[in-house]
């Protein structure tokens, strides 16, 4: 089975009120599974490697994907699983969805440091491939009026520091 995320496979209904969509995240236990994030939130889950955007097979090591319509954010990092809202995926560029991707991928590495996780999923796009210029453009276009918080720069801030990661990518595959 594919699981394609951003792309008119996937049709997500629109928002219904549940009592799993109304539940906070810190209800669930600190490092919860996917099978018990899912169980306490709903979802689908998406095995290690079979998670597809816009026609791109992504994977993230070992770590599974959550598909939930109900998450409060684009994407977000849990010990050993992502979780995706596909919903607020509909309309975004294709380097936006994938750097989104990479972002919450790179929490498994990097742990909760921003500005380190921005600059390895503008890194992985770039040498990948799929992250040109002008996909860096639409990253900091969707970027810009992020409003800083105790964990983020601006917008403005993190499109920089992620020029310079950019930049600072040295091995470029050849397409």
């Amino acid at each position: 089975m594919e699981y394609k995320v951003g792309s008119v496979i996937i049709l997500i209904a629109v928002y219904l009120s549940s009592p799993s969509a109304a539940q906070p995240l810190n209800d669930i236990q600190s490092h919860p599974s996917p099978e018990a994030y899912i169980a306490r939130r709903g979802g689908t889950l998406i095995p290690s490697g079979r998670t597809e955007i816009d026609g791109r097979r992504i994977a993230c090591g070992s770590s599974p994907t959550v598909l939930d319509p109900h998450f409060s954010d684009f994407g977000g990092a849990f010990k050993g699983f992502l979780v995706l809202n596909p919903t607020l995926f509909v309309g975004l560029a294709t380097p936006v969805k994938l750097w989104i991707f990479s972002h919450e991928c790179a929490h498994q590495t990097v742990g909760p440091d921003e500005v380190k996780a921005d600059c390895v999923a503008v890194q992985r796009g770039r040498l990948e491939g799929w992250l040109t210029p002008a996909g860096l453009d639409q990253i900091c276009e969707f970027m810009r009026p992020a409003r800083g918080d105790q964990s983020h720069f601006t917008g403005t801030q993190r499109c920089a520091l992620m020029r310079q990661c950019f930049q600072e990518t040295t091995k470029v595959p050849r397409r």
